[in-house]
């Protein structure tokens, strides 16, 4: 089941690897029991950098962010969310905010 989701794991794995602060969910907390019936429906992954829910484009195995915007997103968009992002565009926005913090 994991190969469907390869963006998330390797942006999980480029975080991990510059120690940046996330939290992984898996499965949004449901049971076991719930897993074995329904596997593919329940087999869901997030990534919280601070924070955020759902996904744009996650079944072509894409991601999407809420916040960390360019001006143009925002302009453009209207809102705190964008999909159909790469785990390499991801990881580039949130190493920005990061070490930005840092400073």
């Amino acid at each position: 089941m994991r190969k469907k989701y390869k963006e998330i794991f390797k942006l999980k794995r480029m975080l991990e690897k510059e120690s940046i602060p996330f939290e992984f969910v898996e499965g949004f907390g449901y049971g076991p029991e719930m897993k074995k019936i329904y596997p593919d429906l329940l087999e869901h992954y997030q990534i919280c950098y601070p924070e955020g829910f759902g996904t744009h484009g996650g079944e072509q195995d894409k991601l999407e962010i809420m916040g960390l915007l360019t001006p143009w997103e925002r302009y453009n968009h209207g809102d705190s969310v964008i999909g159909w992002l790469t785990a390499e565009n991801v990881f580039k926005r949130i190493k920005k905010d990061w070490e930005e913090k840092q400073k």
